[in-house]
């Protein structure tokens, strides 16, 4: 009785796995997609669009570092929203290669990135944005980022559009 316990057990398991392996992806897949909203927002400039993809606490830390030490600018999502949705300079910013780490409700997308203000490169790094799940899919509620104008890798995108 006991080994046909075993093999029931086993057989949930096995059964159990690729439904979770699936649901892991899904999950993994709309926590990077809530990070491209959040860039195709800031390209087309839409303030309104980048405040739905953020909780309403949301914060940005961008640091550098520079001769005297590290910098960091913070500000909030309110902030950010309203910067860049003003009319300005076209933006563009790219990521590849995403590590996700979800628990439950929460997520966190690490990934390299290159920005582009008006075609041209600006600057480079690692974006770590942090995610929840709401009844409204995933929210971002933190980003910190490297900005690195420097020693920058070619993208593995290869040049952006128009170049």
């Amino acid at each position: 009785m006991k080994k046909f316990g075993a093999m029931l057990l086993l057989a949930a398991v096995t059964l159990a796995a690729p439904a979770y392996a699936a649901a892991q992806d899904d999950a993994e897949a709309g926590a990077v997609a809530a990070v491209q909203a959040l860039f195709d927002a800031m390209a087309a400039r839409d303030g309104d669009a980048i405040r739905g993809l953020l909780t309403d606490g949301a914060t940005f830390v961008a640091t550098a570092e520079t001769p005297d030490g590290v910098q960091v600018r913070e500000s909030t999502g309110t902030e950010f929203a309203a910067s860049i949705g003003q009319p300005g300079p076209a933006l563009l910013e790219r990521m590849w290669e995403p590590h996700v780490m979800i628990e439950g409700p929460i997520a966190v997308v690490w990934t390299p990135y290159d920005f582009h203000v008006d075609g041209e490169f600006s600057h480079c790094g690692i974006d770590a944005v942090s995610l929840v799940r709401t009844s409204d899919g995933w929210k971002i509620s933190s980003i910190a980022y490297t900005r690195e104008t420097e020693n920058c890798e070619p993208s593995p995108l290869g040049p952006p559009p128009g170049d």
